[in-house]
């Protein structure tokens, strides 16, 4: 009782206008795997209020990707099905589930037929027999030219992200993923070169192309792709450096420009723009329905401070610039970081989620993330360096379809780990309606801090609850524990949770602690 006292009085003192906060939950058995180091990699629902999930495992000094579980849960997060699947030269690079079944993307490099492929893997819940069909391949002589090595020479990333990113071609899906784009950045320093596969739901191929900008290789950032749900169009985006140089900074102003391509099966068109007198460190795309746009965060100093957030909206045929609007962070913002209004540009900020809603509202949800490196003398042993990973403040924005800023607010965390558990720490995030949704671990006693400010800080991993902050729409914001550390045997990697739903309702998460895991799913009602 006493503990709920404390945490509904300062609930309150955040905002008394702020809304209760409705989230159930479900928690699977507790289990054990044969293997003790695992990472959620991709979740998504089965349409029966159950979800599948293909989790990475690690073992090994370096903790190396070995393979991957591959499991079927029912509403009850009662286990159905599993089956594992391990590693030689292959790598799992997304999941679809559809009508019953559940599809993996593979890339495999194939050493001695001398190819590099991309498979599909196909499925029945029931059956978990799981089916290869090819998609494409490469030979030697297409790895030699578009990839720049010999067999026996292969980068391979440890396969820890829903938004996959390597030398072995980075996945893409639209928004209700009818299609997907397979996209190679093409080893070549004289031009820009990426090579593209579009493919529908039935995984047949839309198209292919070869993407060209005629400049050099590091003078252009490839920023992201978005697709089209309607009919797999791209939207690719880029950062171009400016007078055959990479600074970002020349004569006071930025020496750079962004450019957009539109890339359909029969045609390309482009369009560019400038930053102004401002310095934008990078933009990425967010297409909707009828909205597209590129937004980011903007400075006034350089490309790596931050005094507020720009969209530029895109009529999504012709690519014509609609609007262009630079906010900077309210005032409101200001004090919740600082207490007091200030003139100062923020710094090490992490984009974690682009949420676009329903009424094409952007919500943008970044996180303060730095490294330190410390060094100490320890009786004996000479020197010893330690290096620090820090999660500090959420900031959480909000934009209207014209880019208008409807809210800006700073949530104070602390965060940091010498490389132990990162998993625990950071924060996920979904909107739902107006309502903006961040979970986050920390302790229960949430700290009082300057002109009435709250700081949310680290637990424990025998001491971590589940807290969920709602931000309203009016930029209120409350919280409330989702999950209390003495009624669950396992802390979750709150970093790691993954949205099985359109509407964005639904969340899952794995625990672990020692050697127990549990998966939690979390439902905002």
């Amino acid at each position: 009782m006493r503990k709920f006292l404390y945490l509904f009085i300062f609930s309150c003192a955040v905002s008394a206008g702020a809304q209760e906060i409705s989230i159930s939950t479900t928690q699977s058995d507790v289990f054990k795997d044969d293997k003790k180091h695992t990472g959620l990699l991709f979740s998504e629902s089965d349409g029966q209020g159950g979800f599948v999930t293909v989790r990475s495992y690690f073992g090994g000094l370096l903790r190396s990707l070995k393979g991957y579980y591959v499991e079927h849960y029912d509403k009850n997060l009662k286990l159905l099905n599993e089956t594992e699947i391990e590693v030689d030269n292959n790598r799992i690079k997304g999941l679809m589930v559809d009508n019953g079944k559940i599809f993996l993307l593979e890339s495999v490099l194939d050493k001695k037929a001398d190819t590099f492929s991309y498979n599909v893997w196909e499925t029945s819940f029931g059956s978990f027999d799981f089916q290869k069909k090819s998609l494409f391949s490469f030979d030697e002589n297409d790895i030699k030219k578009y990839f720049g090595f010999v067999f026996g020479i292969f980068a391979w990333d440890n396969g820890s992200s829903q938004w996959d990113s390597s030398s072995s071609g980075e996945v893409t899906f639209s928004k209700n993923k009818n299609f997907f784009c397979v996209n190679f950045d093409i080893k070549d320093k004289d031009n820009q070169t990426q090579r593209l596969f579009v493919y529908d739901k039935s995984f047949n191929l839309v198209f292919q192309k070869e993407f060209l900008r005629d400049v050099k290789d590091r003078q252009f950032d490839y920023e992201n792709i978005d697709v089209d749900d309607a009919n797999g169009n791209l939207f690719l985006l880029g950062k171009v450096y400016e007078n055959n140089s990479i600074q970002t900074k020349k004569k006071g102003k930025a020496n750079y420009h962004f450019e957009l391509y539109k890339i359909t099966p029969t045609d390309q068109i482009s369009t560019s723009f400038q930053t102004e007198e401002n310095f934008v460190g990078s933009l990425f795309t967010v297409y909707g329905d009828k909205a597209l746009s590129c937004a980011g965060f903007y400075s006034e100093r350089n490309d790596h401070r931050y005094k507020g957030v720009c969209r530029f909206n895109l009529d999504p045929e012709t690519l014509a610039i609609t609007n262009t609007v630079y906010s900077p962070f309210s005032e409101k913002f200001m004090k919740d970081k600082y207490g007091k209004v200030k003139d100062k540009e923020l710094r090490n900020l992490k984009l974690r989620k682009a949420i676009l809603t329903e009424n094409e509202d952007l919500v943008l949800n970044a996180e303060e993330y730095y490294i330190t490196v410390q060094q100490n003398m320890a009786p004996g042993a000479g020197m010893t360096t330690t290096t620090v990973y820090h999660f500090d403040d959420i900031v959480s924005v909000k934009m209207d379809k014209d880019g208008k800023l409807l809210w800006a607010r700073n949530i104070n965390k602390r965060q940091a780990s010498a490389g132990i558990s990162l998993e625990y720490l950071s924060f996920s995030s979904t909107a739902v309606g107006d309502d903006t949704y961040i979970y986050i671990n920390c302790s229960d006693k949430i700290r009082k801090i300057s002109n009435d400010r709250l700081e949310f800080k680290q637990g424990g991993t025998k001491n971590l609850n589940l807290y969920a902050i709602k931000i309203n729409s009016v930029g209120e914001y409350s919280f409330q524990s989702v999950v209390d550390n003495e009624d669950t045997e396992v802390p979750y990697f709150v970093k790691e949770g993954i949205i099985t739903d359109a509407a964005g309702k639904n969340m899952v998460f794995i625990g672990r602690r020692k050697s127990k895991k549990q998966f939690l799913k979390t439902i905002i009602n």
